[in-house]
């Protein structure tokens, strides 16, 4: 015949699946349908999911630079250390789910009176062979196994281990942050690199312009057609042009540095790598850039924020799991004995077996604070969700409408090189055929390197809000 399933076992069972607390639905979507500001011809609103934008940009230089940052950068290094801790104590907690045994030694030397109870002296149970009448001090030897496994009834150990996994993967997130926030900064002082060494190259031919003006004026001094405050203006804005390259060249070692220390090495580790003069990278002629509502699982920021929101949610149904008793089972199993000799033998066997109960009477108050605590925690998170989402719709029209309006600027400033550089072109002719002498030459040449100048300040602007537009939107999305 059978035996009877324990009934106990059976009302363990059917408890240990009322968990108590709130369930985590993760917040709606309220976001736009559409953006707001105009979407360039050059931008698309379609999705690509293997989208690494610096490669858009076609410099295999920026692009080596941003992969050796991935593998060396110490932020991200940090970064992935906090997502190793955070999954250790998830996966650790894990272990409250199951019965905790422990080995143990210990023994000791015991008085009691007369009529005392032993059991449960010391924490342990003293058996009877061990009180003679005779003697008061009696001498105890254990070793075994404690066996503990508290059950969770009320869902106290579940909702932890969600909030811990939860919190891992806000580290997780974090982590992402760190990684769009690093390869934006990787190409940004590589395009204002780029930029500065190419506006050195423009300053020192208007300084060589502006030195051929110089020895005209001094010519037409010799022969009396100006006079000497032509020559002092001509030599003073040579200085000022002068002035700029020591800026420019502070620049230029300060990108070099910064990029140096992004990728794991010492300032001036990169210097003969990225000191050689080269062009701006190129713009992509489409930009996908995805809908509003794809803003919530592109950027690390929103994720990390409803993550964190996940996290207070299930500390709420660990405080009101708090309040309920808990339940354990707890037992021994090994040798105790009065003497150390007799240990391991038939004499010496015991075993303990019980349950525990613990109900909170006390400290229910104490509990209920904490509920409410965790409750405003709740709230606190979930208004810092909703402003993340609006900060990053935020940033994310202004890096569309920022490219926008550059790109119209610059549109405008090609338009106005090209009328200096036929400017240019034209004095030329007319120098050639005496119309006019070479001062008026000089003077055609410096407007065009001005505009040219501008004009790279444009699209180093341009080339800024391309990656700003993509920081934005959450990075790379692959």
């Amino acid at each position: 015949m059978k035996k009877p399933f324990p009934a106990s076992l059976i009302l363990i069972m059917l408890i240990s699946s009322c968990t108590v607390g709130p369930v985590y639905s993760p917040p709606l979507d309220e976001t736009p349908a559409e953006w707001h500001s105009h979407i360039p011809a050059t931008m698309d609103t379609c999705s690509a999911e293997d989208l690494v934008w610096w490669e858009s940009l076609q410099d295999p230089l920026l692009n080596q630079l941003i992969e050796c940052a991935a593998a060396q950068n110490l932020d991200l290094q940090i970064a992935a250390a906090r997502v190793l801790k955070a999954r250790t104590e998830a996966n650790g907690k894990k272990g409250d789910l199951y019965p905790h045994i422990d080995g143990s030694v210990s023994g000791g030397h015991v008085y009691y009176s007369k009529d005392a109870l032993i059991n449960g002296l010391l924490g342990t149970t003293i058996p009877s062979k061990c009180r003679r009448k005779t003697k008061r001090h009696v001498n105890y030897f254990e070793i075994g196994f404690d066996v503990q496994w508290e059950i969770d009834l009320f869902g106290m150990t579940k909702h932890e281990i969600a909030a811990l996994k939860a919190q891992e993967e806000a580290v997780q997130e974090g982590l992402c942050s760190i990684w769009v926030t690093l390869s934006a900064e990787i190409a940004k002082n590589y395009i204002e690199l780029r930029s500065l060494q190419s506006r050195l190259d423009i300053l020192q031919r208007t300084i060589k312009a502006q030195a051929e003006a110089i020895v005209l004026s001094q010519e037409l001094l010799s022969r009396g057609v100006v006079n000497e405050m032509d020559l002092y203006k001509a030599e003073a804005e040579c200085s000022v042009l002068r002035a700029q390259s020591p800026l420019m060249e502070l620049g230029v070692d300060r990108a070099i540095h910064r990029i140096s220390i992004l990728l794991g090495y010492v300032p001036g580790e990169l210097y003969e790598c990225l000191n050689v003069a080269s062009t701006l990278p190129k713009l992509p002629e489409k930009m996908p850039i995805g809908m509003p509502s794809e803003l919530l699982r592109r950027r690390p920021d929103i994720r990390k924020a409803e993550r964190e929101l996940a996290v207070a949610t299930e500390r709420v149904g660990s405080a009101v799991a708090g309040l309920f008793p808990r339940f354990s089972l707890n037992g021994f199993l090994g040798e105790i004995s009065a003497h150390a000799g007799s240990l391991f033998t038939p004499a010496s066997a015991a075993w303990l077996a019980g349950p525990q109960l613990l109900i909170p009477i006390f400290n229910s108050r104490l509990l209920l604070q904490d509920v409410e605590y965790n409750k405003i925690a709740t709230q606190e998170a979930l208004f810092n969700y909703q402003k993340v989402v609006l900060e990053a719709l935020e940033e994310s029209e202004n890096a569309i409408a920022s490219y926008r309006y550059e790109s119209e600027r610059l549109n405008n400033l090609v338009e106005a090189y090209y009328k200096y550089h036929k400017t240019e072109l034209l004095a030329r002719k007319l120098y050639e055929e005496g119309v006019h002498d070479n001062l008026m030459v000089i003077g055609a040449t410096k407007s065009l390197l001005s505009s040219e100048d501008i004009l790279l300040q444009s699209q180093t602007s341009l080339l800024l809000n391309y990656v700003s537009l993509y920081k934005s939107l959450g990075g790379t999305w692959r």
